[in-house]
């Protein structure tokens, strides 16, 4: 009987209940109140991973409504879905008089638990132990709202946590000094402008000038030492200047071109404004988009001799791509001629019937797309090019070029382990999409670490130094990856100008100072970078205050002793007490000094070693928080692009901005019981949702 009370009316109705002085109070008191005011906890507390269970009391009003802001802001829900006769039959059948609130009423209750739970959150990171790092972006929604997304980075029990920390509406130009005071503004806000750390962004110029700005805005903000420059972002630039080279040159209405620059200029007709229009009307994957704007083109550096023999060298790939990307655009714009004779030969050949897909120009990692597809369905493509009816004949390819494309292909579905490099183009897209895709999908896992941004950089520039050199490629393609190597370099250098990546380094027990001997860093740079390092450490961390009972827990290897958990007095005799600070070495020479370990996770490590490292794991578990991608940030655009669908244009700024955040902190479990009880009992809105007044969003501790 226990049991089942437990499952029904939980964990604190039972013990109350043992409280009581008889049978007749515990129904007349606890279980009548339970009826009428409702527990909230199983709607925003979930109870672990295990098995999921359904208490056969109904819920009470105050439990709907809390489920319903849940349910709208978790699983992006439109609040007028209440209203919908579908959800109301499912709803209402049986039990006609069950309470659903009204939209207005859903609506207002999701900015109120947003404002409280924006409280809660505030609180939480001003009494965090440590420092706090930041990822931003800004963004335009769908309905044309300009927003700029926060994330903010932090540890929590060893591991990595990150979440949005606020998505503000900005309705003016978004330059680094609006930036930069739209990004105080939201650290006053949460009370947290001095406990700033690092900055993760893209390499837009005004992003630049807004952490200058911020360095004097915030007086404990260094400023460019301390930004990340999202290494995702860019991989994307480098990558996109290995593709670029390979797109048909815009056209000049006054050129005079040869035979064959005339046949590419023919084929590109129309795919370019195409590969635009797809930007505005699909799904655009965020983490893979090349802004335009931040990418500087390495062609345009080159002279004119170079230009030139580059461009020859190039012009059979640049063919394969085009006939393919025209296919493509034919097919897709001919839903009533193409597509039904494409799959006409499909069914005739038993293939599955699919739609090419297109390239598209913001995202590199396309043009392997649709070769793979063109080398999959090559029969189906040779079929409806030899069709005369299909008028396709110019885009038909020939046995070298299907060769080519096979090339450039094979290296999407074969292991480099198990197939050999039999051509010099094949040799460069294998490094392309080994190298740059691998590398892609590893900085978009969650937070990849900072210390690792270095060594990932340092591997792609030797393996770009190296075949930029080797005569066994052809001299175009030679000349591509020394073009890319010029756009990494760029960025590489840009690293020299942060501290962050170094100390990251050497406080990632994998690294310490051994990997800069490793790879040959100047002796001069070695030391600059432990400089760094000892500089912070003194000044920021050493004679910081520390928790008292991780002072106590002795670390080594992977034991733990907690000198706390014995009783005999002689175990803890002062004689036999730890050294006072003023009587070891510094934590961060016994660091230094013990040689480097193979640690996979350098958080846990560190997590692990608060009793050894008392005052130096805060630095390290502060810096290797630091996020390496403003990744976080781009997923709360992708899950904007969803709350604002195309059926949801006149959503509000407020409404958008709640939903985002809300939606993201609550499958975190930082919303609580008490954050929605204060709302749900709030009278019901009829009627057209109604915007809050100035100052909605104040946050009160």
């Amino acid at each position: 009987m226990r049991k089942h009370a437990r499952s029904c009316w939980g964990e604190e109705a039972l013990a109350a209940a043992d409280e009581a002085k008889d049978a007749a109070e515990a129904r007349g008191t606890i279980v009548k109140g339970l009826q009428e005011n409702g527990t909230i906890t199983s709607a925003f507390q979930r109870k672990g991973n295990g098995k999921v269970t359904y208490s056969i009391r109904p819920h009470t009003k105050t439990e709907v409504r809390a489920e319903i802001v849940r349910w709208v802001a978790e699983s992006v829900r439109p609040f007028r879905i209440v209203k919908d006769r579908g959800f109301l039959s499912l709803m209402k059948t049986g039990r006609p008089q069950h309470y659903i609130p009204s939209p207005s009423t859903v609506s207002r209750d999701v900015r109120l638990v947003f404002v409280r739970a924006r409280s809660r959150i505030a609180k939480m990171l001003q009494t965090y132990e440590g420092q706090l790092s930041y990822g931003t972006d800004a963004w335009t929604a769908p309905n044309h709202r300009p927003f700029v997304g926060f994330t903010v980075h932090l540890e929590r029990a060893g591991q990595p946590f990150g979440f949005p920390l606020d998505i503000v509406e900005v309705a003016s130009s978004h330059s680094g000094e609006g930036l930069a005071k739209v990004f105080k503004k939201t650290l006053q806000e949460f009370g947290v402008e001095e406990k700033m750390l690092a900055v993760a962004a893209d390499n837009a110029s005004a992003n630049d000038t807004m952490i200058d700005e911020l360095s004097k805005l915030i007086d404990t903000f260094p400023g460019e030492t301390n930004c990340v420059r999202c290494f995702l972002h860019v991989v994307n630039l480098i990558a996109k200047t290995l593709i670029r080279q390979f797109d048909v040159p815009k056209k000049d209405q006054n050129a005079i071109l040869t035979e064959d620059e005339r046949e590419l200029q023919e084929l590109a007709e129309g795919v370019a404004d195409d590969l635009a229009a797809q930007g505005d009307g699909e799904e655009v994957d965020e983490l893979l988009e090349v802004n335009e704007d931040d990418w500087i083109d390495e062609i345009e550096l080159l002279t004119a001799e170079e230009r030139a023999n580059l461009e020859q060298s190039i012009r059979p790939l640049r063919l394969v791509l085009a006939k393919l990307r025209k296919l493509a655009f034919k097919m897709i714009n001919s839903p009533t001629k193409l597509l039904p004779t494409w799959y006409t030969h499909l069914d005739a050949l038993r293939m599955i019937a699919r739609v090419m897909p297109r390239d598209v120009a913001t995202r590199w990692n396309s043009t392997f797309d649709m070769l793979e597809f063109a080398i999959e369905y090559r029969l189906g493509i040779d079929k409806i090019c030899a069709d005369r009816n299909a008028g396709l004949r110019q885009l038909e390819l020939s046995e070298r070029e299907w060769e080519c494309a096979r090339q450039l292909c094979d290296v999407l579905k074969v292991s480099h382990n198990h197939h050999t490099l039999p051509q010099s183009l094949t040799r460069f897209w294998r490094l392309l999409t080994q190298v740059f895709k691998d590398a892609t999908l590893y900085f978009s896992r969650a937070t990849p670490n900072l210390a690792m941004v270095i060594p990932a950089m340092d591997h792609v520039d030797e393996r770009l130094t190296t075949d930029s050199i080797n005569r066994a490629f052809d001299p175009a393609v030679r000349a591509s990856l020394g073009l890319a190597k010029k756009t990494l370099n760029r960025y590489y250098s840009k690293t020299d100008l942060s501290e962050t990546y170094r100390t990251a380094m050497v406080l990632h027990p994998r690294h310490k100072l051994s990997y800069f001997k490793q790879a040959r860093w100047e002796p001069e740079w070695i030391d600059e970078a432990e400089r760094i390092v000892r500089e912070k450490y003194e000044l920021s961390y050493e004679k910081r205050p520390c928790d008292e009972d991780d002072s106590d827990v002795v670390v080594t290897g992977t034991s733990q002793t907690s000198i706390k958990s014995n009783t005999n007095i002689f175990d803890s005799i002062p004689a036999l007490s730890a050294p006072k600070p003023s009587e070891r070495r510094s934590e961060l020479d016994i660091y230094l000094a013990t040689d480097p370990e193979h640690v996979a996770d350098a958080l846990a490590w560190w997590h692990e070693r608060r009793g050894t490292y008392p005052h130096l794991s805060r630095m390290a578990l502060d810096y290797l928080s630091i996020p390496a991608t403003s990744v976080d940030v781009e997923r709360m655009f992708s899950c904007g692009r969803l709350v604002l669908s195309h059926v949801r244009s006149r959503l509000s700024a407020q409404s958008t901005r709640a939903l985002i955040c809300l939606g993201a902190w609550s499958r975190l479990g930082l919303v609580k019981d008490d954050d929605v009880k204060a709302v749900t009992v709030l009278a019901e809105l009829e009627g057209e949702d109604q915007a809050l007044e100035d100052g909605w969003d104040s946050i009160k501790l």
